[in-house]
């Protein structure tokens, strides 16, 4: 009786695990929202933490990744810092072999985030290809969900 609670226990986990990769594909496929390049390109100041140097514009961000891979840009809020920072980590680590995933405080670069959109929902996560927007992605904080749509615009290594 024991084995066979525990061979059910293990194929209703498989189906569950099936049923929310599924959910979470879908919703990665209908939620893509166009990544666009701001119009100005207005000088920022301010202390980056998750940089740890001053930058002032998103092209000197960008240049300190000069690896042929994607840039995944994520402008998280410090009030939302605490619980989103493992599924951040999580999907760092499942893109590193395809993406950079840096963090920004957008609290430290007020005038970068607003000027890419990504001041006001944390996180708020851009990515960008040879220097530009290809996709955004706001306020999703599962690392699946990340991974899922990030995922389709990395190329495999």
């Amino acid at each position: 009786k024991k084995h066979f609670n525990k061979c059910l226990s293990s194929k209703a986990i498989t189906m569950k695990t099936t049923i929310i990769a599924s959910y979470l594909a879908l919703l990665a496929a209908i939620s893509v929202v166009n990544a666009f390049v701001p119009q100005s390109s207005a000088n920022v100041f301010g202390r980056g933490s998750a940089l740890g140097a001053k930058y002032n514009s998103m092209d000197e961000i960008l240049a300190l990744f000069p690896d042929d891979k994607p840039v995944l840009i994520n402008f998280y809020d410090a009030g939302t810092e605490n619980s989103i920072k493992d599924d951040i980590l999580r999907a760092k680590n499942l893109l590193e072999d395809r993406a950079k995933l840096v963090s920004i405080k957008q609290q430290d670069y007020p005038e970068i985030a607003k000027l890419w959109d990504a001041d006001s929902k944390s996180p708020s996560m851009i990515l960008f290809k040879d220097g530009k927007p290809v996709t955004r992605l706001y306020e999703q904080t599962h690392y699946l969900e990340i991974v899922a749509h990030m995922g389709k615009f990395c190329d495999e290594s």
